[in-house]
């Protein structure tokens, strides 16, 4: 399933609380899954409780399911998000990831990046 069709069929579940409140429960409801998502690793170090491999799945797709409803309401293209998030790395990040190009970011050519 590509993200364009899985927007259409996560909204057909969506509460449609109107206006802002959309934005609110969208955001809340993504910070609710990633912080459910810490949870099962955080118990992992503290409790030493084993990983839940398919309960990290399912809170996956539960944040997938506010990300997408959030782009659909807002009528962003996740496949251009997605194209425009590696264009940005590859301009921090020629070779690969290192500490050096991470504290010392070129933000105006990452926001031309950006704005395209």
């Amino acid at each position: 399933m590509n993200f364009k069709e899985y927007m259409e069929k996560a909204s057909r579940t969506d509460a449609n609380l109107g206006g802002s409140m959309d934005d609110v429960h969208y955001i809340f409801g993504m910070l609710t899954e990633i912080g459910e998502l810490a949870d099962v690793f955080k118990k992992n170090i503290a409790y030493n409780n084993p990983i839940d491999w398919v309960n990290v799945t399912e809170e996956l797709g539960d944040f997938c399911w506010y990300m997408a409803n959030f782009c659909r309401k807002h009528d962003f293209d996740f496949e251009k998000i997605l194209d425009t998030n590696i264009a940005k790395l590859e301009s921090r990040y020629p070779e690969k990831f290192t500490e050096e190009k991470a504290n010392n970011r070129d933000l105006e050519k990452e926001r031309t990046i950006l704005e395209k």
